[in-house]
């Protein structure tokens, strides 16, 4: 497939600072360091994807991505503070103060196995360290939304697929043909529904269908970097409308069968409505938690995603001893298909297992008590009760918890905190920012006026790359 055919804008588009309201001070200084010393020693470089994406939404990113005509050994040259990683993709990361990472990565060519792949087997990609040019590593991207560069010598951006456009109206597209894009990488499915869920954006009909018709694909994509993904969605806040998009796109019941089955046998019509079903009031319950700044972690949200399997558990015997192994039992199929490490498995059986001493009535004085309070496990336990409880609407189950929270200190290991995405500096601070750097300020505006009145309008239709 010819690249041009894939682009929007061939010849690219670019948005001067008159259409959008990135500056280069928003732009972290390491970032503009890295840049200005590819620039310095010949290469071109940009900002480039889903930063890119987040100051387009006023939001300031966490990290920065640069992509550059310079190979992963040259950049390598240029930046003694750096170290090569990645086997799939060869990429550079530039070390600064402090242990902050630039990722510089070199710009690609659509992968070769489009031209010979012959079913959707061979279109996934194993390895991808083909170099190209910037058009074409636009190209290879994912959505539209992720494939936009920024140009921090005159705050312009450069745009091949519309995706400054689909920013606009909150719509999430693909690059490409879906019946290509998502046998060449599954993980971009759980991408889409993470982006939806987490923007409050719209599928594209043309995707919908796509993820819908090529779900079970799934199944073939990394299982590292779909547990990457979900770590990095239940730290959103927002899982609860991830994972409803999951169950409408029919990935949850891909790459979750014995969870989806179970659901179904509780409720038959679980799907069609998912905010109503035990899980899906426990994502909610959780999300707020997160959001009132409340302690939860990782550990909870597989315990809840895992939980209408093994619930039968809860209220066993707390003097069974043979609990823990028929947990294990259960959870089999389950640690499977969530990819769990037996770490993770060891947790959930303990966070389980736990749950028969809370519906136990306390007494004070106990010695068992104090024994319980003082488990390693015991928070992250007596907070999965806790959404439990609320979700069936077990009043008593609720009022029995106050007994545990009581003079309950401890902070919850590796709780996720909420941060709320900081906005971008107002004008009034951009125009203190400008005044401080006014050497450096001036000198770009002016390469801006240059290239505004030489075209005669802010956005230049083609740009050579």
């Amino acid at each position: 497939m010819d690249t041009d055919s894939i682009l929007k804008y061939p010849l690219a588009r670019r948005y001067y600072a008159d259409f959008h309201t990135i500056r280069k001070h928003h732009i972290e200084p390491d970032a503009q360091k890295v840049i200005g010393r590819l620039n310095q020693f010949g290469y071109k470089a940009y900002i480039v994807g889903g930063c890119v994406r987040d100051l387009l939404l006023n939001r300031q990113p966490k990290d920065y991505d640069v992509v550059t005509n310079a190979t992963p050994a040259e950049v390598r040259k240029v930046f003694v503070n750096s170290r090569l990683i990645g086997k799939r993709f060869r990429i550079v990361h530039v070390i600064f103060k402090g242990n902050k990472i630039i990722e510089v990565s070199t710009a690609r060519s659509l992968p070769s196995t489009r031209k010979h792949a012959k079913n959707e087997d061979e279109l996934l990609l194993k390895r991808d360290n083909e170099f190209g040019s910037f058009k074409e590593d636009a190209a290879r991207r994912d959505f539209t939304i992720n494939s936009l560069f920024f140009d921090i010598r005159n705050d312009s951006i450069i745009d091949y697929t519309g995706g400054f456009e689909d920013l606009k109206e909150g719509v999430i597209r693909i690059i490409g043909q879906e019946h290509i894009s998502l046998p060449e990488d599954p993980v971009r499915m759980l991408r889409a529904a993470k982006f939806a869920g987490t923007l409050g954006f719209k599928l594209h009909d043309k995707l919908s269908a796509g993820i819908k018709n090529h779900r079970k694909l799934i199944k073939k994509a990394s299982g590292a970097r779909l547990h990457e993904e979900f770590n990095k969605i239940f730290r959103t806040g927002k899982t609860f409308d991830v994972f409803a998009m999951l169950v409408e796109l029919g990935l949850f019941e891909a790459m979750f069968p014995v969870i989806a089955r179970k659901n179904s046998e509780i409720d038959p019509n679980w799907s069609e409505s998912f905010g109503e079903t035990f899980l899906g009031k426990r994502l909610k319950i959780s999300d707020n938690m997160i959001n009132e700044h409340e302690d939860i972690n990782v550990n909870i949200y597989l315990a809840i995603l895992a939980s209408s399997v093994v619930e039968n558990f809860f209220r066993s015997n707390p003097l069974d001893r043979s609990i823990e192994k028929e947990l294990k039992n259960a959870l089999a199929p389950v640690e499977l298909e969530l990819g769990l490490s037996r770490k993770e498995t060891e947790k959930l059986v303990q966070i389980y297992s736990a749950q028969r001493n809370f519906f136990v009535q306390p007494e004070e004085g106990k010695p068992w008590i104090n024994n319980f309070k003082n488990k390693i496990y015991f928070l992250e336990a007596f907070i999965f009760y806790k959404i439990y409880v609320r979700s069936i609407g077990d009043d008593q189950g609720v009022q029995r918890a106050l007994f545990w929270e009581i003079g309950l200190r401890k902070k919850l290991p590796y709780a996720i905190r909420k941060i709320f995405p900081r906005r971008l500096p107002d004008k009034s601070e951009a125009a203190s920012h400008t005044h401080s750097h006014h050497y450096r300020g001036n000198r770009y505006a002016g390469e801006n006026k240059r290239n505004r009145n030489s075209n005669g309008r802010n956005i230049k239709d083609s740009v050579s790359e």
